[in-house]
C-alpha cells in the first residue's frame, strides 16, 4: 500500500516531535538538575555561601565564571564585614590586601565603571554601615564625555545575577563544548562523592580551575595569568598599545578643542567626594598608576583629561594624589598586570605613599608589613602565599624581567 505525500509529511512531524519530546524530557530530568547541581557545588552561584565563609576568616575565593557584575557580592561581603576602612573604585584598585590595614578592611574595587555607579554603590554601602575611611582611586577616562555622557544620573546596580535561570543552567554545558572543562569536571558533584570533587574554599569556576578570584578581603588575585597558567591577555603591553594609537576603549582620545576633563563630570565628582565627607568619612583619593610604555605612548594632546585631571580637583578644592607615573613610586613595568593595571607590590607602594601624604591615614595601616612585602617581592606583580597556589611568578607580560621561585629564600 502507497503512503502519500501528506501522509509522509504527517508521520515525519510526528516523529520530529516525538524526537524534540524525548530531548526537552532529557533535559528536564537530566541535563537540568545536573547543571543546579554543578553550579551550586561548584559555588559559581554561591555568592551567599562564599560571603559568609570569608566574612567567617576563611581564606576563600570566589571567582564565578556566570557574571562579572560583582556589585552584588561586594555588597553582600560589605554587610557580613561592615569595614572600618573600605578601598573602592573600579578593577584598578583590586589590588589592595587587607593584611597591610590595622582595622577591619574591605576591598569594593571593581565594583565602578563609571561616576553614577560609583555614587550609586556608595549610597548602597552607607544604607548598611558607615566606615571610618574610604581610599578612592579614580580613572582618568570617567571625565570624558565618550565615556559616560550623564554623570549626575542614578544607576540601577545590578542584582540577582548568581542564580540559577535558564541561561545559566546553560553554562556548564557551553563551557565544555568550548573546552573550558572537561567530562571530568562536568561529573565533578558525582566524583564528589569519592572525595574528588570540587575544592570547599574555592567559590566558581576561575577560583575552582585556576584559584583566579575574590580573596575575604575583597582583594582580586590574577594567578593564571601571573603563575603562567593562561597567556596574559595583554602580552608585552599590546593590547593597551593598540587602544591608545586606535583611541578606543579606556584609552579614548579626547575631542578637538577639549582642554581638560569636562567640567559637568568634575563636579559630579565633587558632589561624590563632599558625600562621604559630610558623613565625617576620611576620604583619601587617587590617580592610580600607568605603566611607563603605556605613558611613553599617550600624547598630551589626546589626553588633556588626565594631564590636567589633577589641576581641575584644585580649582575644586579637592586634594588629589596624583600617582599615575610608577616611577616615583618605586615602580617599573614587572610589578604591572598589564599596561594599566598594578599589581600587588605596587599597591602597598601605593599605599605607604598615601599614608606618607596623608598622616590621618597613618593610623590604619601597618607600614612595617607594607615595607616587608616592597623588600621582599620588588619586581613582581604578586607576594607568595601558599593558601592560594604554590606556583612560581614567571615573566608573563614577556617583558624581561627576573622572577624567583617561591621556593627560594627571600632576598
Amino acid at each position: 500500500m502507497n503512503v502519500g505525500p501528506d501522509a509522509n509529511s504527517r508521520l515525519y512531524l510526528e516523529r520530529f516531535l516525538l524526537v524534540l519530546g524525548g530531548l526537552a524530557l532529557l533535559t528536564a530530568l537530566v541535563l537540568a538538575p545536573l547543571s543546579f547541581l554543578w553550579l551550586y557545588q561548584s559555588g559559581d552561584s554561591g555568592v551567599e555561601r562564599a560571603a559568609e565563609a570569608q566574612a567567617s576568616g576563611t581564606f576563600a575565593l570566589f571567582g564565578s565564571g556566570i557574571s562579572q557584575d560583582f556589585i552584588e557580592y561586594k555588597l553582600m561581603l560589605y554587610k557580613a564585614i561592615k569595614p572600618e576602612i573600605v578601598a573602592i573604585g573600579s578593577s584598578r584598585v583590586m589590588q589592595f590586601r587587607g593584611a597591610w590595614f590595622r582595622e577591619s578592611f574591605l576591598n569594593m574595587g571593581g565594583v565602578a565603571g563609571n561616576l553614577a555607579v560609583l555614587r550609586s554603590t556608595i549610597d548602597a554601602m552607607l544604607k548598611i554601615s558607615r566606615p571610618k575611611a574610604v581610599i578612592l582611586g579614580i580613572d582618568f577616562w570617567w571625565f570624558l564625555p565618550q565615556w559616560e555622557k550623564d554623570p549626575h544620573e542614578t544607576a540601577r546596580l545590578a542584582s540577582g545575577t548568581y542564580n540559577y535561570s535558564f541561561a545559566n543552567l546553560k553554562k556548564p554545558w557551553e563551557w565544555l563544548l568550548e573546552g573550558k572543562i572537561s567530562f571530568r569536571q562536568l561529573g565533578a558533584p558525582i566524583l564528589g562523592i569519592f572525595g574528588k570533587g570540587f575544592r570547599a574554599d574555592r567559590f566558581g569556576i576561575m577560583a575552582q580551575q585556576t584559584d583566579d578570584g575574590f580573596g575575604p578581603d575583597g582583594s582580586w588575585y590574577y594567578t593564571a595569568e601571573i603563575t603562567g597558567m593562561k597567556q596574559a591577555p595583554d602580552y608585552q603591553f599590546q593590547d593597551t598599545l593598540r587602544n591608545i594609537g586606535n583611541g578606543s576603549r579606556a584609552f579614548y582620545h579626547a575631542d578637538k578643542g577639549q582642554a581638560g576633563p569636562a567640567q559637568s563630570h568634575v563636579e559630579a565628582f565633587a558632589e561624590i567626594w563632599c558625600r562621604l565627607r559630610s558623613r565625617g568619612i576620611q576620604t583619601f583619593v587617587f590617580m592610580p598608576p600607568l605603566a611607563a610604555r603605556t605613558l611613553a605612548a599617550m600624547g598630551q594632546g589626546d589626553y588633556p583629561h588626565l594631564y590636567r585631571l589633577r589641576e581641575a580637583f584644585l580649582e575644586c578644592g579637592m586634594d588629589v594624589a596624583d600617582l599615575t607615573n610608577p616611577a616615583l613610586l618605586g615602580s617599573d613595568d614587572c610589578e604591572f598586570v598589564d599596561g594599566f593595571h598594578g599589581g600587588e607590590i605596587l599597591y602597598a607602594r601605593i599605599l605607604r605613599a598615601l599614608a606618607e601624604r596623608w598622616p590621618a591615614l597613618l593610623a590604619y595601616v601597618n607600614m612595617e608589613k607594607i615595607d616587608a612585602i616592597v623588600r621582599d617581592w620588588q619586581g613582581h606583580a604578586l607576594a607568595a602565599d601558599a593558601r592560594l597556589t604554590k606556583r612560581p611568578e614567571i615573566d608573563f607580560l614577556g617583558l624581561g624581567c627576573q622572577k624567583r621561585s617561591r621556593l627560594e629564600g627571600k632576598q
